[in-house]
């Protein structure tokens, strides 16, 4: 098996994490509210960083991005502001109920979420539908906590190095956390995505450019 060390070495020699690139970890960076991490993340989902980013700075300068704004606009509104994000009626209503959430739970302070034990956000955030699993990795990952948030990039990227065989999100993320340790877990998430969009495609991967070409396995991977 390829040691992940010098994964994580090689990729964080080669691809530089820009801002917009990964709008929750940018989020995370600039605020540190678990609400707008959330956010932004469920506005991230099935679309591109780009879009995620056009939905956010609307919904951010037509009704803001604080719990209460959101509570106290229409969900008509909310669907219209984020509509550039694409799935705006499911993402809206996630939003909005998290919003309802905080304000019931926490008096809308969204720094309440961070009080809970782990497994009692998830099963917070679990009963909003539209924030699943993933979802609450990203936010976890992003307020310090050593957990590997999976999407189709790193599925792809860990199968094809031969850092799991695994199919189901929970196993693979069990043989990445028994590889990576929990300090080194957000930078594999980015730097992991990262390689996938930019050298290991699902279609046509660009091995022979790749930094990982002369240790990778490419388990999978058709052979030009």
């Amino acid at each position: 098996m390829v040691a992940i060390l010098e994964i994580i070495r090689r990729l964080e020699g080669s691809l530089s994490i820009g801002k917009g690139e990964f709008i929750a970890y940018d989020v995370a960076r600039e605020t540190g509210d678990p609400f707008k991490i959330l956010v932004a993340t469920i506005l991230s989902q099935n679309t591109s960083e780009a879009n995620a980013y056009r939905a956010y700075d609307e919904l951010k300068s037509r009704i803001g991005l604080e719990v209460h704004s959101i509570y106290r606009a229409s969900l008509s509104e909310l669907e219209e502001s984020i509509r550039k994000a694409g799935l705006w009626k499911s993402k809206a209503r996630a939003i909005k109920e998290l919003a309802n959430l905080i304000i019931e739970r926490f008096n809308g302070e969204p720094n309440g979420l961070l009080k809970l034990t782990v497994d009692e956000l998830r099963d917070m955030l679990l009963s909003i539908p539209g924030i699943g699993v993933k979802t609450i990795d990203v936010l976890l990952v992003n307020i310090g906590y050593g957990v590997i948030p999976l999407d189709t990039h790193i599925l792809r990227v860990s199968r094809r190095l031969g850092l799991t065989e695994a199919r189901r999100y929970d196993d693979v993320q069990r043989d990445l956390h028994k590889l990576i340790p929990p300090k080194l877990r957000l930078k594999a998430h980015l730097l992991l995505i990262k390689l996938g969009r930019t050298y290991c495609k699902a279609r046509k991967p660009l091995c022979s450019v790749c930094v990982l070409n002369d240790i990778c396995p490419k388990i999978g991977v058709e052979k030009e």
